[in-house]
Formats: structure tokens, sequence, C-alpha cells
């Protein structure tokens, strides 16, 4: 242990009475940071001369060389080529303005376009008739009117759009009509005039009475414009025009008085206007004007009428990128873009953040820009500890700042490199890569306590300062304690590797309000608790698969909230830890922190945590589960932030230490906006070919690769966006994506709906937006292929379960043959027999219908020979007689020959009828009456009983007479003399049923099935006598089988028979 004499560092007292006596120049603590775009970001080109935001949110950016649309992400270049049909005029572009209709007017410095935003449509207009009739393809400024009306100004008068006819008209052409035909700048005021500026003064135009006010300088009188040469123009809604000049300042006129008041710049007063060149003006949301200059960005302060000027500094990277300054506008969502010379800076007008930063130019600025320890003592002294570069302490009160290190003090601190600072009343502990630094600021003296004093490793990594007053000391290689009153010092090391910790290094240590102390280790090391109360060490680690531990081993913050939580910051996330159960819960990305990295967590007097990450600091609304982000735009130092420096002071106040200086502010004056647009489809790349939308589109099968690009219109923190997407048809559950970028490959044919949200950096969710689309199906996919394959596959199926029933039956025959061959010979011989004696039978009855006419025919004609023999010849009735038998049995025969033919056509699937409408009831009527005589003839009655008197269907006439025919006809054949026929006919629901019913011989029931098969023909006592080729019945019933109907018998032997058809 070494003590330090008060002689040896008086250097340091004098300094730090200096610092008390307020003897050191004010600092240039910064109010805003400038996030800037450069032409290597993606910008077409750097000079930015027109910036406007469209309804959809995009950002247009007129450059010297394109223009760019922008969605925060990428940059889309319009640019001029002879080649390509579709491109704006030129490339040098002037103005931009959007009109009512979402149409982008583009002014270039040779002709003007438009551009259609829904299909991407370009239209071009110049100076001559036949392409748009502008007055001079030198654009000066574009006007959309309160009533959509477009008017544009050139070098060469005012133009006004004719929808009508899509060409311009010239208005105030004369040369007097107005100062100058050279225009420059275009606005309308609230009374509807519109306002002229040109290079020979300035012009009230009333169009609806044709009359114009003009406004020149004329020096020597009051009242007059500084300048007749003018640039910019702009009119606030107080009743106010503002115009710049080329080289005389800002000029500002009540419309109402006329009065004009003038600014200019004095070389000698740095609270006027930066420069005379004045390119633009803007009036923001919280009505300050702002003023474009060709020396830097302008700020009005209300009520003194002078100014507060930004200009670009080459060392600071947050500074204003490029003095020469065009156009100002403020976005939907409040940032301020500022185009320039040298590119684009964005920033939040209402960021209320201190910012402490190092100025190599200025002394009083910081040491160094990165942060490690800060410390605000009693006396309200910010101690800023620095990676290199010592100490800074900071008077906030006159925003002094004093520099202590081995550069302006010799012999200060044990090294220049600070880990972590801390302290209590006047004594402040500094830990640095060589000891620990106690700097006594009563005594004027400090003392460094190191290895040799006891501490187990003199690169010291963290402190604290616990309440019973002992320095607990973090380093590389464990933990030591001093005891602050009798600065004896204890190595824990050894005591807590008895418990098994190892790797002890101790990144941050903290104490609870039960007194129960925490050490986080950086390496993998996890959490270690120490309670002397209960004399328990315990180590919590991160356990696989196990959400209820802590989520990473690497602890790099830790706090306790007002409710008791733990928190504790790791290399993978937010974990706040149950005391009580000892349960840890995980908050991550995909919760709405910006960054995994947790470096410091500071509780506000609302319970909500401010935590600093790798991309910015994050406001926890835990009541909420919301996480609200924030970056550079909002004047934040930038995204990266280190450990050991986040503080919280006794008025609330919040230190939060970067790369890149020292955030200070208030989260009560913390202007946190709730502006949440609504996410948007950027663009849609199908293989390869690109699409501004397509909902509602089909695609190909091979037209399956899906990149969609997405981005929300809110460019206050483009980084800490969250997107999640959900592809109905592909996946049920919504996705995150770390970028804007959705890809799918190899799409299967189908109807999808793809949905996406984001989560803005206020951690508000946006409502959904969804686009639907088809891939079709490939001709092999497609139903009717499938059809096709179906019927395939049945055709394959059919032989295979044939060739399997065959091959059964093969396996069958021959494991039965094998084992019962007699058996089975048999019964194949009784089955050939029965065969042959049916097909016997059935060409015997066959040859006995045919020949029984054949012998009548033959008979009847050797008669005739005969008689014409005689010398009588034959008698005229005899004649007439002989030939009716002939005629009678040839017409016999031919029926027995039509039935042969219509059996193989049955066959052969190639038997048809004719349907029609007809009336079933007089069909069987007819047919049943046309057999009549022949019935009765043989002492059989015959009733004919139909139930309904007419029904018509559809039928066959011809087919069915044919059946009702065949059936009579059997009936009559067995069915004795004095016997009886019905037919009957009646309705059944929407169907017919006709039977024919006799009391004949009758049919045994086990014959039933066989009567419509012609091989099956029945074979009894009574099949001689009465004969039949038994072909009847099976073309009788295949007609009704083509009628979709049914016939079927019911019989029994001796109990007559009765044919039922139902139609």
């Amino acid at each position: 242990m070494k003590k330090v004499k008060i002689l040896r560092f008086l250097s340091i007292v004098i300094i730090l009475a200096g610092l008390l006596n307020k003897n050191i120049i004010n600092s240039n603590a910064s109010e805003i940071n400038f996030r800037n775009i450069r032409n290597e970001d993606g910008l077409s080109q750097s000079t930015v001369e027109t910036i406007i935001q469209d309804k959809k949110g995009y950002i247009w950016i007129g450059t010297n060389d394109g223009l760019n649309k922008y969605n925060g992400y990428e940059f889309k270049v319009y640019r001029h080529d002879d080649k390509l049909g579709k491109s704006i005029a030129n490339n040098y572009i002037v103005d931009l303005q959007e009109d009512k209709n979402g149409n982008i007017w583009v002014g270039t410095a040779n002709g003007l376009s438009k551009i259609n935003t829904k299909n991407e449509e370009i239209k071009n207009y110049f100076s001559d008739k036949k392409r748009g009739n502008l007055s001079h393809n030198n654009i000066g400024d574009i006007l959309i009117t309160n009533n959509n009306e477009v008017i544009i100004g050139t070098s060469n008068g005012l133009d006004m759009y004719d929808k009508e006819h899509d060409t311009f008209k010239k208005i105030l052409s004369k040369d007097n009509d107005l100062t100058s035909q050279y225009i420059r700048s275009l606005v309308q005021d609230k009374n509807g005039y519109i306002w002229a500026a040109t290079k020979n003064g300035l012009n009230k135009i009333d169009l609806k009475n044709n009359k114009v006010e003009k406004f020149y300088s004329e020096p020597g009188k009051k009242n007059t414009l500084s300048e007749n040469n003018l640039y910019g123009l702009y009119c606030d809604d107080e009743g106010y025009i503002w115009v710049g000049t080329y080289n005389q300042g800002l000029n500002k006129i009540n419309i109402n008085t006329k009065e004009i008041s003038i600014y200019k710049n004095n070389p000698n007063d740095e609270n006027s206007i930066p420069g005379n060149y004045i390119r633009d003006i803007f009036k923001d949301n919280n009505n300050d004007i702002w003023v474009a200059t060709d020396k830097g960005l302008a700020k009005l302060e209300k009520g003194k009428g002078t100014f507060k000027s930004y200009d670009s500094k080459i060392y600071d990277k947050n500074s204003l990128i490029g003095d020469e300054v065009f156009t100002i506008i403020q976005d939907k969502s409040g940032l301020i873009w500022v185009g320039t010379y040298s590119g684009i800076s964005i920033f939040d007008p209402d960021n209320n953040i201190k910012h402490y930063k190092n100025n190599p130019l200025d002394p009083n600025s910081l040491s160094e820009n990165a942060v490690h320890g800060i410390y605000e003592d009693k006396d309200g002294l910010v101690w800023v500890g620095t990676n290199s570069n010592g100490v800074n302490i900071i008077d906030r009160k006159d925003d002094k700042i004093l520099h202590i290190n081995k550069k302006t003090t010799s012999n200060a601190f044990s090294d220049d490199c600070i880990n972590d600072i801390t302290g209590k009343d006047n004594i402040v502990y500094i830990a640095t890569n060589n000891g620990v630094n106690k700097v006594d600021k009563d005594k004027k003296t400090i003392t460094v306590y190191n290895k040799k004093d006891g501490i187990c490793e003199d690169n010291i990594r963290s402190l604290l300062l616990d309440s019973k007053g002992y320095l607990w000391i973090g380093t590389n290689d464990g933990v030591s304690i001093l005891n602050t009153a009798t600065d004896e010092i204890h190595d824990i090391t050894g005591d807590l590797n008895k418990f098994g910790i190892d790797k002890l290094h101790a990144k941050v240590i903290y104490e609870d309000k039960d007194g129960v102390y925490w050490i986080g280790c950086f390496v993998n090391g996890g959490l270690i608790k120490i309670d002397p109360h209960r004399n328990i060490i315990k180590k919590y680690k991160s356990k696989d698969n196990d959400k209820r531990t802590i989520s990473s081993d690497t602890v790099r913050s830790i706090t306790e909230d007002k409710s008791g939580n733990l928190w504790i910051g790791t290399s993978y996330g937010l974990n706040k830890l149950d005391k009580n159960t000892e349960v840890f819960t995980r908050y991550t990305t995909y919760n709405g922190l910006p960054n995994n990295i947790i470096y410091g967590i500071l509780p506000d007097e609302k319970n909500n945590l401010w935590i600093s990450t790798n991309k910015g600091i994050s406001k926890f609304d835990y009541k909420n589960k919301k996480f609200k982000n924030f970056g550079i735009t909002e004047g934040f130092q930038g995204n990266e932030f280190n450990g050991n420096a986040a503080i919280k002071n006794s008025k609330g106040e919040m230190f939060f230490g970067g790369i890149n200086g020292l955030n200070i502010f208030n989260p009560s004056q913390i202007q946190e906006k709730e502006y949440t647009p609504n996410v948007q489809f950027n663009d849609f790349e199908v293989s390869g070919n690109h699409y501004n939308n397509i909902d509602g589109m089909e695609f190909k099968h091979y037209e399956n690769f899906l990149n969609v690009d997405v981005f929300l219109p809110d460019y206050s923190n483009v980084e800490n966006v969250q997107y999640y997407y959900l592809l109905e048809g592909a996946n049920d559950e919504w996705r995150k994506i770390d970028s804007n970028d959705i890809n799918y490959n190899n799409l299967a044919p189908g109807k999808y709906t793809l949905k996406i949200k984001a989560r803005s950096h206020n951690g508000n969710e946006t409502k959904e937006n969804s686009i639907s689309f088809t891939i079709k199906p490939p001709f092999y996919k497609s139903g009717i292929a499938f059809i096709l394959y179906l019927l395939i596959i049945i055709i394959i199926i059919y032989s295979y379960i044939n060739r399997m029933k065959y091959l059964d039956m093969l396996v069958a025959k021959k494991t039965e043959e094998l084992s019962q061959e007699m058996e089975i010979s048999n019964e194949l011989l009784q089955k050939v027999i029965e065969l042959e004696r049916n097909k016997n039978n059935y060409f015997i009855n066959l040859s006995h219908e045919l020949r029984t006419p054949l012998n009548v025919i033959y008979t009847t004609e050797q008669l005739i020979t005969e008689f014409n023999k005689t010398g009588n010849g034959i008698e005229q009735e005899k004649l007439s007689q002989y030939m009716a038998v002939m005629r009678r049995n040839t017409k016999r025969l031919l029926t027995l020959i039509n039935n042969l033919i219509d059996t193989t056509k049955i066959d052969h699937g190639k038997y048809k009828i004719n349907l029609q409408e007809n009336d079933i009831v007089y069909i069987v009527e007819e047919a049943t009456l046309s057999l009549k005589d022949y019935i009765e003839s043989k002492g059989i009655e015959l009733i004919i009983d139909p139930e309904i008197e007419e029904k018509m269907i559809m039928c066959d006439a011809y087919e069915i007479e044919r059946c009702i025919v065949n059936l009579v006809s059997n009936a009559a054949k067995f069915t004795p003399s004095g016997g009886k026929i019905e037919v009957s006919i009646k309705e059944v629901n929407d169907r017919v049923m006709i039977s024919v019913s006799d009391t004949g011989v009758g049919i045994d029931p086990k014959y039933h099935d066989l009567i419509f098969d012609r091989f099956n023909q029945i074979v009894d006592a009574h099949a001689e006598v009465k004969g039949g080729s038994g072909l009847g019945l099976t073309i009788t019933k295949h007609i009704i089988d083509l009628h979709n109907g049914e016939i079927y018998v019911e019989s029994k032997v001796d109990k007559g028979c009765k044919f039922i058809i139902i139609l």
C-alpha cells in the first residue's frame, strides 16, 4: 500500500481547486446527433437538392445524378437512359412533389417527369408542343396546390397542367406579368395565393382574378427585400412568407402588414445566421424555423431573433454531413431530413439528451470517446473514466471539463486505462489496469492498492462499495475485499474455490436490498450468489433446453428494481430472477430487445428499466412487457455502449457511456413517440422477375422462388425494427426475421397468403398486411392428370388383382391336385359334364328351334312343287294358305337369327338403345294385346290390368315392347290350357313396376339366377315339349340393364311364375 503525499500531488490539487472555482471555458456538449447517409451507403450521388416523403412512407431523394427511392434499407435509383423506353427526363433533379393521386412529379434540369407509383410508369414532359408544351425544359420548382392543381416554374415562366389533355399551358406569360419569368421557388399561402420567387423579385399571384403583386429590393427604402435574386421560399401557418436570397440572407414578410424582417450573417456575431445564401426554409412540428444556408444548418431561436448553428466537423461522424445545405423536410415520424452537398443528415428535433464527447480542437471536451466507469460525487462533479486517457471530471453547472491523466498531470493515477469508478462522500475509488486508486478530495491525496497490498490481481475490472463500507474489488482472476476503515485487504478467491467456484472473472459485483451479494462472471462463469446471513454460496448456470435458467453464463450487469426483482444482463439477453423461486425469465431480441448483449441496466422512478446494448438504448416497460428502443437519431452517442458505464444519480438522471462519449438524460423528459405506421411490401421477386404487387396473381409451377422485401416507414431507428411473417399454406407459426427480407425456395403448388407485421423501435406492434397468390401445379400434378393416374392405377390394381387371383387359383389348384387329386378330378369332370350338358341342351334347343321352321318351310315348298307338277296346278286359296305358313315360319326363323345376332352384340358390348320419352303404359298394353289372339287360341285367359292410365318415361319403345313380348310369350309356353296370364303396371315412387305372372309350371328357386343365362337354360320335363332357344330372357335382362332398371322372378314349382321389371 502506498500513500502519496500532498506536496507531490500539488498540481492535482490546484487543478481540482481551479475546477471548483470554475475557471475553465465552457464545454461543447452537443444537443443534436446527426445520422448521416452518404454515397457509400447507396445514395446515387451526394448532392441532394430535394427530398419528400410519399403517402406510403417512401423517402424520395433528388440528387445531381439520379432520383432515389429509399425505404430505410436500400435505394432504388431512377436514371435517364436513352435505351430504355421508360426512364426519367434527366438525372439532375431539382424538385420533387407528390400529388393527391399518388403521382411523383420530378423536376429536372432538362424536362419534367411523372411517376405512377402503382405501376412504375413514367411520363416525361418537355418544351415542344407534342411532348408537353413546357415553357422551358429547365425546371425551377413544382407546386401542388390545395385543389390538386400542378403548377411548374421554369426558367421561362409558369406552366399549369391540363389533366384532360395531359399537357401544360403557360400562364402569366407576358414580360411584365411577373417580376421575372425565371422562376426558382413556388408556395401557396393559407389564403390560396401563389407566391413565386424569381431571379428578379417576389410575386404574389391571385390566379382567380389574374392579379399579381410584386416585391422588389429597393435600396434606401424600408420594408423592401434584401435582394432581388431569390432562391428559397416558405409559407408558415402564422401568416409569414420566408424568402431566401442568393447573397443577402433571409427575409420574413408579414402577409397582412407587408412588414419585412431581414436576417443576415454577421461575422462578428456567432448567434447570427451562419450564411447569406439561403436555399430552403422549413418550420417543424415544434414551430421552430430551420434554415438551409451555404454555411450550415441554422435554427431560429424563438423570441430572440438569434440562430443556433450546426456545421460539419471532420472529426465528428455525428455532426452535420456537409455545410452547404439545399433542402429540409420533416417526415411523418417527426424526424428532420437535411439534404446537403455531401449527403443527407437526419435528426430528431425533440431529443433532450446531453452528449459529451471528444473534440480534438477543443480542450474543454472529453479526453477520449470510449467511456469506462462513471460516478457522480456529493458535489455534483461527474467522474468519467476512459479506455486509455484517464479520468474526466465534469462540472455540469458551467459545463467545464478537467482531464486527469499522465499527459496532463504527472504521477496522477497508477494507470490511464480506467475500468470502473465508485465512491462515497469525498472519497472516490477508481479501478484501472494497474490497481485501485483512492482519491481523497478532502486530504488532496491519492492512494494506490495493488497486488502487493493483497489484491488477487492488478487488472481491476469492477468495484462495489457496499452498505457496510467494504470495497469489493473484482479482477480477471478473483475477488478481494478492502476494509475502507482499516485499509485491510482480504482475498476471498480461495474461499470461493472451496465451494467449487473457479474461473472467477468478476465483471460486475452487486449488493441487493437484503444484503446479499451477486457476482457476475464474464468468461462463462455464470452468476454467483453470496448470502452472508445464511452462509450460502451458490452458482447459477445456463442449462440447455431449460428456459427457467439464466440465458447465458457471461454476465455483464446486475441491478434490482423496486419490486425486489433481480435483473441480470448477459451476452444473450436480459434475465429476471425471482429470488424466492430462483426461476429466471428470459427476454431477448425476439421479445423486442434491439440486441442481446446487455451492458447496463438502470430502473427509473416508474420501475421501467433502461438498458444499454450494442444497438442503442432500450426502455423496458415491465408492466406492459414492451421494449422501446432509441439510437443515434434520438441523440444517443451511438449504437454501441460499454460495460461499467451506467449510473443513476439522486435526481433520477441517467448516465450511459459508450464508444462515442457520454449521454446524460432524465427519463421523464424523453419524448417517446407513439407513431407506428403500417408495415409495407416493398418489392416482390418471383424466380428472377420483379413485381410491385403480386396480390391475386397466379404463377406457373416452376415460378416458385419467392423473395419479398418489406419495410416500416419509420426511419428513427431502422436497425431496431423487428419483422414477423406468416405464409399460410406453408407454415402455421409467425416467424421473426433479422432483416427486412423474406425468402422461400421451391414452394409447392397451392394457394398462399403472406402476412407480415412489425414491431417498431417504440415497442408497438403494427397492423398486419397481407397478399395472396397461387402457384399452379404442373400438368402431371393437375386434376386431369390425377384422373388419368387414377384410371391407370385402377387398371393396374385390377390387373394385379386378377393376376393374383389367377396365381392364387393356380396355387390352390396345384395344392388341391397334390392333396386330393382324385376328388378334384371328379369334381372337374362333373363340372365339364354339366357344362357340356348345358351347352348340348342349349344347342339341342337351338337346333330344334331352327329345324322346326325350316322343316315347315321345306315341307310347304314340296307341297307347292308337287301341286304345280299336276295339270291343274294349285288353287289360289291353297297357295295363299301355304304362303302364310311359310311367311310365319320364315318370320320365326328370322327372329331366332336376330336373337343370335343380338346375343353376339351383347357379348361384345355393342348393343345400343335409343332413349326417348314414351308412354310406358301404352307400350305395355299394345305389346300384350298383339299376343291376345295367340294366347286365347291356346285356351289361356289373358288379363291386362294397368293401375295408371299414363306414365311418360325415357325408354326405347321398341326394346321395351320386345321385352314384354318375350315375357308374355314365355308365359304362354309354360301355362297349360285353362290357365291365366296377368300383366299389370303400377307406379312406385318415381319409378314404374311392370309384372307378368302366369299359372304355369313355375321355376324352382334354385334356378332363379340361372334363367337369364343362355347357357344355363333349365332342362326339365317340359323342355322338349315347349322348346325355345333360351335367348329371350338373356336379351330381356340386358335391355332392362341398359335402361338402368332391374328384372327378377318370383316363382315356385307348380305355383306359376311372376316376372317383375322396374324402370
